[in-house]
């Protein structure tokens, strides 16, 4: 794979990232006592988080969620190409970490009143992806060794 269709293949993980963050994730059970549920985005899981007492873990994750992936996209437009896949793979290692932490309090904390549907594993594959695509392009970026 070239450099630029790595460099292209992660932009688009970086926005499927975000464009996760408006699917239901979970579903909440409805306060009037029927069956029917309502379906959560990540934006109102947050929310919801929040209202539980956990304002500013909510508040973190949100702004993680919001800013690295395109914080990402930013840095590997602009960068250096060795520069650009090795903050990349940064950033994403650290949004793999956040939304793994995240979605596993949520579900501890919010046992009773939601229950994810398992968009969440899909959301830590993407960025688990997106890493590994990351270190890939870092490696193909490797300078010339002086045996060359």
């Amino acid at each position: 794979m070239l450099k630029r269709q790595v460099k292209i293949l992660l932009i688009a993980m970086q926005l499927l990232l975000i464009g996760m963050q408006f699917l239901p994730v979970g579903r909440a059970a409805d306060t009037a006592g029927s069956d029917g549920a309502k379906s959560l985005s990540v934006f109102s899981m947050i929310s919801r988080y929040a209202g539980m007492g956990f304002a500013n873990d909510a508040l973190v994750y949100l702004l993680l969620s919001c800013l690295l992936p395109v914080l990402t996209i930013l840095l590997l437009i602009f960068l250096k190409t060795r520069y650009n896949y090795g903050t990349a793979a940064g950033l994403s290692a650290f949004y793999m970490l956040a939304a793994a932490c995240f979605f596993s309090a949520a579900k501890r904390k919010m046992v009773d009143t939601v229950m994810l549907t398992g968009l969440h594993y899909l959301i830590i594959l993407v960025s688990i992806l997106s890493l590994a695509l990351a270190s890939w392009g870092f490696c193909l970026c490797a300078p010339p060794s002086d045996a060359d």
